[in-house]
């Protein structure tokens, strides 16, 4: 899927087709599609789930289409950059050699007096939507930031009440991800999953039972040995498995194998690049199954966010019994423990009920604590920055150069469960019911007892970024 743009056809000094439009001259693969009207072109790549990916050319109306794709408009002198509302790609703009588009980053000019950093750091939220995720080692280099304002969509599905019944969003939604993955299917022939023990993984790969499916264990892990049997249960349940262990002793080993993408900051994400690579069935497209949690506001911290909305009161301590009386009744509940229990996680959903109240009130940590009083607008803030979608699958799709996508990346359905009533999100949403009713469509049973994030140390994937990928930024690659 690797391009580059450039206006200096003398950059192209490899043996490689060269492609020009007005002033600019580039390259591309087989993967990346030229649409030619009378006015500009457009490069793309990926797939629309509803809708003429022609028209969207033509019109390029790309920022308002569901899909899985990125788009470069060309006139004769000026070029516009698309990405689909999830960001499933990532591509950089850089002008200090000339101007230089691409999705590969060892493609761009990079000089090693072009580094003014050597580390990248993700804000609190986990979520690179913010325009300092968009840095790179090198100061002229950024990554493209579409102009989408994810916490104004999610605030707008807040404050609408229009799911009243949990069985007519469900069939929704189900219909939704069938016609998402007859489109994956139309478009790709080699179709792989990512699987792991948790519910959002099981609800997407029953879509592509019969296709290959990918899982690891890693060893050691806060779940232990129960982590490993939850992914044999996994992989019963599957015809056509793939499983492997990775061991945190190979962790740097791995990073300055597997690592191409300088600019990643979630390295945690290597074992599935590394099984993709290892595997060797070259597939078209892998389906990794990020943003359930988000998209049905399931996990613990959120919850306890909504619920800070709910009892909001000038009078803290009234406002925190009341969270913590609520809260009390569903700690056994899918959402509210983070990871899989086990003798060696000591993490259970009180040590982030906790370490919550020790973060937004200052227990614990201030004298009369109960005096200290946050905003309304800071807890409405922090909930609305926990729904704004994790960008896991670009992490692939920039690191291996392949589509990856995911079912629950769907503009149809993503903020459907926040236009529930409130009576509904302030519930049980942590125990996943709309996820249980569609596996119940499919006589399946997800026994994990909570949220499949494997907490292990991962460190050395992050800690030797830089020094994994310098030389190979800065080769002549093109």
């Amino acid at each position: 899927m690797k391009f580059f743009i450039c206006k200096d056809k003398s950059k192209f000094t490899k043996k490689q087709t060269v492609e020009s439009y007005g002033e600019w001259s580039f390259i591309r693969d087989t993967k990346v599609k030229m649409w030619v009207g009378s006015d500009h072109m457009v490069l793309y790549c990926g797939y629309l789930i509803e809708g003429d990916i022609n028209e969207a050319c033509k019109n390029f109306s790309f920022n308002d289409e569901n899909g899985n794709f990125f788009a470069v408009k060309l006139t004769k002198t000026d070029y516009e950059i698309s990405l689909d509302y999830f960001q499933n790609h990532k591509l950089f703009v850089a002008d200090k050699y000339g101007i230089e588009i691409t999705n590969y980053l060892p493609y761009m000019t990079i000089n090693l007096t072009d580094v003014v950093r050597k580390e990248l750091k993700y804000d609190e939220y986990e979520r690179e939507i913010m325009p300092k995720e968009s840095e790179t080692f090198y100061g002229h280099i950024n990554s493209f930031v579409p102009p989408y304002d994810y916490i104004q969509d999610s605030k707008d599905a807040l404050a609408q009440e229009h799911w009243d019944n949990i069985d007519d969003l469900t069939d929704y939604i189900h219909q939704c991800m069938l016609s998402h993955s007859h489109a994956i299917n139309k478009n790709y022939a080699n179709v792989v999953c990512s699987l792991s023990e948790g519910i959002d993984s099981a609800v997407q790969s029953l879509y592509f039972k019969d296709t290959p499916q990918y899982l690891y264990d890693y060893y050691p892990c806060d779940a232990g040995s129960i982590h490993k049997k939850l992914i044999k249960v996994a992989q019963a349940n599957f015809p056509n498995t793939h499983h492997y262990t990775f061991l945190q002793k190979d962790n740097k080993e791995e990073c300055f194998k597997q690592l191409v993408d300088s600019s990643c900051r979630w390295n945690s994400i290597l074992p599935t690049c590394k099984q993709i690579v290892d595997v060797g069935a070259n597939p078209d497209i892998i389906l990794y199954g990020v943003n359930g949690e988000e998209m049905f506001i399931r996990d613990l911290i959120p919850h306890l966010l909504v619920l800070s909305l709910k009892y909001y009161d000038k009078d803290t301590e009234t406002m925190c019994e009341n969270i913590e009386k609520d809260i009390e009744p569903k700690k056994e509940q899918y959402g509210a423990t983070y990871s899989t229990p086990s003798e060696e996680n000591w993490r259970t959903s009180e040590t982030f009920v906790k370490k919550f109240f020790r973060t937004y009130f200052k227990s614990e940590t201030k004298e009369k604590w109960y005096l200290y009083k946050k905003d309304r607008e800071e807890f409405e803030h922090a909930l609305l920055m926990y729904t704004t979608p994790k960008l896991y699958t670009r992490v692939i799709s920039g690191n291996n150069d392949i589509m990856c996508s995911s079912l629950y990346n769907d503009r149809r359905i993503y903020h459907e469960f926040f236009k529930m009533q409130n009576h509904f999100i302030e519930g049980d949403a942590m125990d996943a019911k709309i996820q249980k009713k569609i596996l119940d469509k499919y006589d399946y049973e997800c026994i994990a007892p909570s949220n499949d994030i494997l907490l292990a140390d991962y460190d050395e994937l992050y800690d030797h970024t830089y020094e994994a990928t310098i030389d190979h930024d800065t080769e002549q690659n093109i």
